[in-house]
């Protein structure tokens, strides 16, 4: 069969060749290596270009950088921010030390600023509250006395303007973290912008106040709560910085939404971009495990903004090691350069004046390996993948003609042999994408889940490679079992390649016509073969010479994917241990691998089957998957390293009181509370810490109290009851003490009740109020509506409500009206109220008994433990 291709094009045949006729038309197994090496050589430039940052400029280096941020002077202030560890909300280091830091700090750079530039500095203090209406476990924030460290600069000479733009980060961290990246690298970097700003000589059109807000980490209250300052109603746009890491670039991951004209100064100002809308789409999706304030700013204060976080390699992000020696300057610098460019364009921005006039539609935006920003607004995005998809449909039924001239076949063979091709391909990268998934399935039930936590690399043995065998083996089976005389091998090569982009163009415009903006990532792969297609169909598909051209227009998609493969590993691997912990955390990476090797790997495997020895390739891909799976059942694939890659766990110290209606003390107890994070928990610590003998899950205790009568500090926890562990223990100790005080009860009318309390304690606490059955709450004091409740407890509504207080200890009063039959008597009960108290801000309030249990963790456990009151009571 291939003689006659060969003696059909005459072409020069190598010695391999003349030994055996049927090699004609084929290249060396050697291609497939060689491709594969340069495929991991092109993954390794865009690696080292991804890692690498600017230098960072010391204070030697101002004279001769004038207007330059200055990275030393920022890492000389976070020395200062974290010498005194933990930034907790309400503690002495947050709301004494630290503002006290903030303000000496901004008085320092006011005074040695320009006269061009007028100042305001006020610590803000605020009470406030705000509703999360999620779905399960709504919740009610509630604060007191959260304090704002807050500054704005206006030109010294003219009216005040009428348009502010607002640059804001938080300086609290969470219990026994240091806080160094989340988010002191923030806090500094905003310092040395606000002392570059001051420095310049000419005035900005626009105001620019500086926020830094003191209660992020418990709901995002210190954002809430700059919303109510008198300085909010100029605020016309902001940049919001945030943390889940120490080091790399920051991506910008929120935009706008609707006003695209951000994307514009972003593009125009910013020296390395790092940003996408894939990132953006991920996050408000909900697959990332956390929020910041430009939910707050954006949502509950209608402005449009920005929002940037470090979130490379964020292993070490909320635990103990997020210390100052892993913040590099090189980092500060990256960040200072981008956000101080950006502050000093949007400060002058004419768009600011009229705002509103210039709302329009989402953006699709992306970088290009950090060298460029490529955006357009999403109906340009929708004409643009309309088209492309369009030409793409053209150009590969336009190539029919050429190839049957080639092949001196009809056309209609040709297309007849494409839709084979077709189906052969849609079951080989169905049956990939199946694979991996089965894999994931497999890993996690048979406890092998996160092996690839530590050792990134397992995760293309894992479930890349079961997707390459796939893609290979479908077009080596066809070509080898299905003989077709009358059409070259190439050519049904080609025609592999074709049905592939044929694939792509059916999801790109699936994702369009879903209005899925991330199709952009479609887009690309789409443009880049239409390219090489034309320039194929030019030189009219000359044998051999067609594989060049492919190869070389695959260079920047794989490049491009590459970069993307990065960016989404290094952020969502780390996360993976800090989720939902009845979760399969290897579904999502799985799904992630599938995404960049589905754009990378289809149109290169079907090459494989013009190779003279395609097993050998094929045996290749299978061995490595085989010792991938080998090495992840070994302590090489164990997911956890200490300081560099931790387990979490939360434990907490529970001291639990609960009461009888008329206030007998019915049950009083106290346990270890272990609350899981990952899918190991509390698996690596059952056979290390002695205590766990005793531990046992929670059981039918969530069905005789209320919300298990556990002190959760966020209302989610709740729904890990199942899998949740506690055992015996003596009482803790606490201080200050939770106090409720009953204030009293009045009918409001026949059909209600008011009741009134008091309550006072540590500075974050919470209450949960369940009206019995046949009440239901009406009105509270915390907010001006009664909210939606989530998840009800035997029958009965539950309203949680969140409480912190910054440096206002005083008496929290607050009151709750039931409603109720006509005709029911005030001596009948009518709700539970559980309060609670979480002791985080004193690490020496442990007990040695709680002491010895939290050192008996392993190394590579961050453990974060402090004691937690329950009161719960019947009125």
């Amino acid at each position: 069969m291939f003689k006659s291709y060969r003696d059909r094009l005459r072409l020069k045949a190598d010695r391999a060749a003349e030994l055996d006729g049927s090699y004609g038309q084929t290249i060396s197994v050697m291609w497939s290596f060689a491709i594969t090496a340069a495929v991991i050589g092109l993954y390794f430039l865009v690696y080292l270009n991804w890692s690498s940052l600017p230098t960072a400029l010391t204070t030697s280096d101002q004279a001769g950088n004038p207007g330059r941020f200055i990275a030393q002077v920022a890492k000389e202030h976070l020395v200062t921010l974290t010498s005194r560890g933990p930034r907790v909300g309400g503690g002495q280091t947050n709301e004494v030390f630290t503002v006290n830091f903030l303000r000496s700090t901004i008085e320092n750079i006011i005074a040695g600023a320009n006269p061009a530039h007028k100042f305001e500095l006020e610590v803000q203090q605020q009470d406030g509250n705000m509703f999360f209406g999620y779905e399960l476990y709504p919740m009610t924030s509630v604060y007191q006395g959260v304090q704002n460290v807050v500054v704005k600069l206006t030109p010294a000479a003219g009216p005040e303007p009428e348009n502010y733009l607002m640059i804001g980060t938080h300086f609290d961290s969470v219990a026994q973290s240091p806080g160094a990246g989340d988010a002191g690298t923030m806090v500094v970097v905003m310092l040395e912008v606000l002392r570059q700003l001051s420095l310049d000589s000419t005035a900005y059109q626009h105001g620019v106040v500086f926020v830094f807000n003191g209660f992020e980490e418990n709901a995002l209250q210190g954002a809430h709560a700059f919303t109510q300052h008198r300085w909010w109603e100029r605020i016309r746009t902001f940049i919001n910085l945030d943390s889940s890491s120490s080091g790399g670039r920051e991506v910008m991951f929120q935009a706008g939404p609707y006003y695209s004209f951000l994307m514009e100064y972003y593009r125009d100002h910013v020296s390395y971009p790092f940003c996408t809308a894939a990132a953006e789409e991920l996050f408000q999706e909900g697959l990332v495990p956390s929020r910041t304030d430009y939910q707050v700013y954006n949502e509950e204060g209608g402005r449009p903004g920005m929002d940037f976080a470090h979130s490379t390699w964020g292993y070490l992000y909320h635990t103990q090691y997020d210390a100052l020696d892993t913040v590099p300057m090189e980092t500060l610098q990256h960040t200072g350069d981008n956000i101080l460019g950006l502050v000093r364009a949007l400060a002058n921005a004419p768009e600011l004046a009229n705002i509103e006039e210039h709302k329009g539609s989402k953006a699709i935006f992306f970088d290009f390996l950090n060298w460029f920003l490529i955006y357009y607004p999403d109906w340009a995005g929708i004409i643009i993948n309309a088209v492309m998809a369009a030409i793409g449909i053209a150009l590969i039924f336009g190539s029919f003609f050429i190839l049957a001239r080639n092949d001196d076949v009809s056309y209609g063979r040709i297309v007849g042999q494409f839709f084979i091709s077709l189906g052969v391909q849609l079951i080989s990268v169905a049956l990939g994408i199946g694979f991996s998934l089965v894999m994931a399935v497999i890993m996690n039930a048979a406890g092998g889940a996160l092996s690839w936590f530590t050792e990134v690399w397992l995760i293309f043995g894992l479930y890349m490679c079961p997707f390459i065998i796939c893609t290979v083996l479908g077009p080596v089976l066809l070509i080898r079992f299905y003989k077709v005389e009358d059409v070259l091998l190439q050519t049904r090569i080609m025609l592999f390649l074709m049905a592939q982009q044929m694939i792509f163009i059916a999801i790109l415009v699936a994702m369009t016509g879903l209005e899925i903006r991330s199709a952009f990532m479609f887009t690309i792969v789409v443009v880049f073969f239409n390219a090489s297609t034309v320039i194929n169909m030019i030189v009219r598909f000359k044998q051999f010479h067609w594989i060049y051209v492919h190869l070389v227009g695959q260079i920047i998609p794989i490049a491009y994917y590459s970069s993307t493969s990065l960016t989404l590993f290094s952020t969502f691997i780390p996360l993976q241990n800090r989720g939902n912990a009845e979760s399969n955390p290897d579904m999502l990476i799985a799904l992630f691998a599938i995404e960049i090797v589905l754009m990378i790997a289809p149109f290169l495997t079907p090459l494989v089957a013009m190779m003279r020895k395609p097993f050998v390739y094929f045996g290749f891909v299978v061995a490595f998957w085989v010792i991938s799976i080998i090495v992840s059942v070994t302590p090489v694939g164990f997911p956890y390293r200490a300081e560099t890659s931790p387990q979490r766990y939360y434990v907490f110290h529970l001291d639990r009181n609960f009461y009888e209606f008329g206030g007998e003390l019915r049950k009083s107890d106290s346990h270890f509370y272990i609350h899981p994070f990952d899918v190991y928990s509390p698996d690596t610590i059952v056979d290390t810490v002695p205590e766990m003998e005793r531990a046992t899950l929670l059981g039918d205790e969530c069905d005789r109290e209320l919300y298990c009568g556990i002190p959760y500090y966020q209302n989610t926890y709740h729904a890990r009851r199942n899998i949740a562990w506690w055992l015996p223990a003596n009482k803790p100790a606490l201080d200050p003490p939770v106090i409720l005080e009953f204030l009293g009860k009045e009918s409001v009318d026949v059909n209600a009740t008011r009741y009134d309390f008091s309550m006072q304690g540590p500075s974050h606490m919470s209450f949960y109020v369940s009206p019995l059955a046949g009440f239901r709450m009406l009105a509270w004091s915390f907010s001006s509506d009664v909210p939606h409740t989530g998840v009800p407890w035997n029958g009965q509504d539950v309203h949680y409500v969140n409480f912190v207080h910054g440096n206002d200890y005083s008496p929290h009063e607050f009151w709750v009206v039931i409603g109720h039959p006509a005709g029911k008597p005030l001596t009948e009960p009518s709700l539970i109220l559980n309060v609670v108290g979480h002791y985080m801000n004193n690490g020496a309030t442990r007990t040695g008994e709680f002491q010895q249990f939290v050192d008996g963790f392993p190394d590579y456990a961050h453990v974060v433990a402090y004691p937690s009151y329950l009161e719960s009571r019947v009125f």
